[in-house]
């Protein structure tokens, strides 16, 4: 049975990334996706060594992209940002390095035409961090991110979306994060139709907003509105053999520890698979 990967994110600021590895191996994890502040407390040979002493492999890095500023200097700074976090996947070995595409507040001003405009800038940016990845030998994922992102951080909100990017950027793959499209009309079919492309499943529970006007919340598996045991289902009928990644950020804790967290992400997820795979017909 496949096992869980868990997310840095999950920390809050100020969390030894020690501790968190720690707490990431002896919950069961398979391995565990590390993000900016993580690479940033720990120099790689370090790391390396901290996750072979755990066996732990990285199932990504996040998050490189945001090719949509407009300010010249920031655009300069996010690029250098990208290259470094292509040679740290490539260094740590990596299974995806998690790309976000942008959203239109980094353009600056508000036109008609804006989302437009930014969708293309998107489209254009890809194929040279695609090269220079490829030549470091890692795997980008775009991650699509739900429509309620657009301004903040992603122009890329469907699935559809994201199919006709995959077939115009042939090397170029796609993190599935549950969180951003459970809600898709299109999943289940677009699972079907781009699982090879697939680099990464993340998944957990999505939960309603504290407010109105706020996003859905992440929880834990198995809460909340997300039909998780059919999704898996889809994958495995599609033929996805990849890696899924529990991410939950610190202040979906609400009070929790995090070790007690990843504990039922664990859990949660090896008694879904386990239902998951009784429920498949024998071969």
């Amino acid at each position: 049975m496949q096992r869980l990967s868990l997310n840095h994110y999950i920390t809050p600021d100020g969390y030894p990334l020690a501790r968190f590895l720690d707490e990431a191996a002896e919950a069961g994890a398979e391995g565990v996706g590390l993000t900016e502040r993580a690479l940033s407390e720990t120099a790689l040979p370090e790391l390396k060594r901290a996750l072979r002493d755990r066996s732990l492999a990285v199932t990504s890095v996040n998050s490189a992209g945001f090719f949509l500023w407009s300010d010249a200097d920031r655009a300069a700074q996010q690029s250098e940002t990208n290259s470094r976090l292509i040679a740290s996947a490539a260094e740590l070995g990596a299974d995806t390095l998690v790309l976000i595409g942008g959203g239109l507040h980094d353009l600056g001003g508000e036109y008609p035409g804006h989302l437009a405009a930014a969708r293309a800038r998107l489209d254009d940016a890809i194929p040279a961090i695609l090269e220079e990845a490829t030549r470091a030998g890692v795997r980008l994922g775009i991650e699509p991110m739900h429509p309620l992102r657009i301004f903040t951080k992603a122009c890329l909100n469907t699935l559809a979306q994201t199919e006709a990017l995959l077939q115009r950027h042939p090397g170029l793959g796609v993190v599935l994060d549950l969180f951003h499209s459970w809600w898709d009309p299109d999943l289940h079919d677009a699972i079907g139709r781009i699982a090879e492309r697939i680099t990464l499943v993340q998944v957990c529970g999505v939960t309603q907003p504290r407010t109105e006007l706020a996003l859905p919340r992440r929880c834990l598996l198995g809460e909340g509105v997300v039909d998780l045991p059919a999704i898996l289902s889809t994958l495995s009928r599609a033929g996805y053999r990849g890696r899924f990644e529990f991410e939950l950020f610190a202040p979906d804790l609400d009070g929790r520890a995090p070790a007690d967290v990843m504990r039922a992400a664990i859990r949660d997820f090896e008694r879904l698979s386990r239902e998951e795979a009784e429920e498949q017909p024998a071969s």
